[in-house]
């Protein structure tokens, strides 16, 4: 058996990207051999496929088969667009007539709709403004749905002036607590 530890050497540089192109041609040298052993083997497909590609080249008349396939394309695309126009100029016109008799005899169903929502939409606003108003009034400048019950509104005022009151008298009570502690 052969000591094999130069070219195990130079697989560890060539997979570290630190190998030279004379030592990267020593590898594909002896992976183009056809006794490769066992344990280097799976490495030759690698340095055997870079031959070969190295190898392919395009021919001669590449350029002449991509420019053919190029204008085949174009002129099938050409002609669905013909097809296309044809189509359309041979849709009988009583087709539209009919689309747009439909649009013309539900028009006026169209407009009321929309006025329909316009008014909804404007009588919506006067209540909310209303809503905001009667706030306003009570000393409370808060948004209020109209449709909440004003004795509602007047509980929950109630009750924000209790938790005021409240709030008030334990600020008051550590105020106190903190003066008599400074003056004793």
């Amino acid at each position: 058996m052969m000591d094999y530890k130069y070219i195990e050497q130079l697989l560890e540089s060539y997979f570290a990207c630190t190998t030279t192109l004379q030592e990267e041609q020593i590898l594909r040298s002896f992976f183009s051999q056809e006794d490769v052993p066992g344990h280097l083997a799976q490495y030759a497909d690698l340095f055997q496929y870079e031959a070969a590609a190295k190898e392919e080249t395009l021919g001669e008349d590449f350029d002449k088969r991509i420019l053919a396939k190029m204008e085949e394309e174009t002129t099938s695309m050409k002609k669905k667009a013909v097809q296309l126009a044809i189509n359309t100029q041979k849709e009988s016109p009583r087709t539209h007539k009919a689309e747009r008799g439909f649009i013309h005899h539900f028009s006026p169903f169209f407009k009321a709709a929309a006025v329909v929502a316009m008014a909804l939409t404007i009588g919506r606003a006067a209540e909310h403004a209303i809503g905001e108003q009667e706030a306003e009034e009570n000393g409370n400048v808060m948004a209020v749905d109209p449709y909440i019950k004003s004795s509602d509104v007047q509980q929950a005022i109630r009750v924000k002036d209790v938790s005021q009151a409240e709030m008030k008298a334990t600020n008051d009570s550590i105020l106190s607590i903190t003066t008599k502690d400074e003056v004793q």
